[in-house]
């Protein structure tokens, strides 16, 4: 009924196949990793939604330090100065990383990037895939190049429920399918499929879930709720949610 899958043991595991975990996987290609999703792959991400493009200074007549005034002035006080300077600093490469995974963004004529000015940007600077669709045209396009990546593995239809621990650390995931549940020992190396799933996991386990980003190289010390709800639990365990 289950299959033990021996060469998984040992990835890294990705919960979630939104934009946050596709990127992972593919930036980290090509270290073999797992990801873990309720959904089909990019399916319930909450990204497909968005219709506003990426902001970043990537004009000739803009710099981080102009976007991060602009940034500042609309937050009003309710930025966090290191957070918000980091953040837009990294905007560029953040867009030539999304298009090295495959995104292409809206262009003109001469093969120029097409900015948008919005909101309170006081500089053209916003990119956009495909206009308002820009949120499904990069979690789409994301899809098509991890479906193309030999080092990830997709398990979809799998509900990541709790963190295996060995003492105080990670040792593996339980997951669920419609049918079922079990887990592997902690210190097994195999990883099951089918009705249940657990694996043994040495390396680091990502939530990339509901807009949470969390790494995971020990025990938690509580639990993130599902994106869908779901009681919290406390028991040194992590409801991870479904995508």
């Amino acid at each position: 009924m289950s299959e033990i899958l021996e060469e998984l043991s040992g990835r890294i595991v990705i919960v979630g196949s939104g934009l946050a975990g596709l990127m992972t996987a593919l930036t980290l290609a090509p270290e073999p990793t797992v990801i873990v999703t309720r959904a089909a792959l990019g399916g319930e991400s909450s990204s497909a939604w968005a219709q506003g493009g990426i902001a970043a200074s990537m004009g000739d007549d803009d710099s981080a330090a102009l976007h991060l005034a602009d940034t500042l002035a609309a937050g009003d006080g309710l930025c966090d100065l290191k957070m918000a300077a980091s953040i837009v600093a990294e905007a560029p490469a953040a867009i030539a990383a999304l298009e090295r995974a495959g995104v292409q963004f809206d262009r003109n004529g001469a093969g120029v990037l097409s900015l948008g000015l919005e909101a309170a940007h006081s500089r053209r600077r916003i990119v956009h895939a495909k206009g308002d669709g820009s949120g499904a045209a990069i979690v789409r396009a994301l899809v098509d190049t991890v479906a193309r990546t030999p080092s990830i593995t997709v398990l979809e239809g799998y509900r990541a429920q709790r963190l295996l621990l060995d003492g105080d650390h990670i040792a593996g995931l339980l997951c669920a399918t419609e049918e079922g549940q079990s887990s592997c020992h902690p210190r097994a190396s195999c990883l099951r499929r089918a009705a249940s799933a657990g694996c043994t996991m040495p390396r680091p386990i990502l939530l990339a879930i509901s807009g949470r980003g969390s790494r995971l190289p020990r025990g938690p010390e509580h639990c993130l709720p599902t994106w869908n709800s779901c009681s919290s639990i406390r028991r040194h365990s992590i409801v991870a949610g479904g995508r």
